[in-house]
């Protein structure tokens, strides 16, 4: 489940011919939260066309479950000290703490038990007032493109989850508060700045 070889070599340019520049402004839209001294963590940051955009940080963790998708994220140039990791976040294990965690459209792939689960694992990882910037869609009334993206995503992905869920209602539940919010794609797309309470 969750695969993304297969639109590894396309994804980006899916990405832009459906939604223009929006993924990539709303994905971008808080690194300047990330400062020099932080360790940063990355959940399924795909090609790793974020990493581009990155301010100058202490260390990255790059975990991605895709192999094709991490090939192409190496090919990246970025201030710091990158350590890539091929696995799956629900079977992932670290000693490490992190100052910031960065989910970039990856906590929509989950079922509500997998999302509980993988929330409540972010907890962990996140520092006592660390943060966890989330970027990612959500559903709107009535629109048919967040439908079309997510059958394409469960037919060509293996995506797990049959629909999109409140994600901010699960991050809320897990002792994280919302500081910074920003809308984009007429409100299919959301970025929130979240403190680790």
């Amino acid at each position: 489940m969750n695969n993304f070889n297969f639109i590894a070599p396309f994804y980006d340019r899916l990405a832009r011919l459906v939604f223009g520049s929006s993924i990539e402004d709303a994905t971008n839209f808080y690194l300047g939260e990330i400062k020099e001294n932080s360790d940063v963590l990355f959940l399924g940051g795909g090609t790793g066309r974020v990493l581009l955009a990155m301010p100058v940080c202490k260390s990255i963790t790059y975990l991605e479950k895709s192999g094709r998708m991490i090939l192409r994220a190496k090919t990246k140039k970025v201030d710091a000290r990158i350590e890539f990791v091929e696995d799956d976040f629900l079977k992932f294990h670290s000693q490490r703490s992190y100052d910031i965690v960065i989910c970039p459209f990856f906590l929509d792939c989950f079922n509500d038990e997998h999302l509980a689960n993988a929330i409540g694992q972010i907890n962990t990882l996140v520092k006592k007032d660390g943060k966890l910037l989330v970027t990612d869609f959500q559903s709107t009334n009535g629109n048919w493109l967040i439908r079309f993206m997510h059958l394409f995503f469960r037919a060509f992905a293996s995506l797990e989850s049959k629909k999109l869920k409140n994600i901010h209602h699960f991050i809320l539940q897990n002792r994280f508060e919302t500081e910074k919010e920003e809308f984009f794609h007429k409100n299919m797309i959301f970025s929130r700045v979240y403190r680790n309470l």
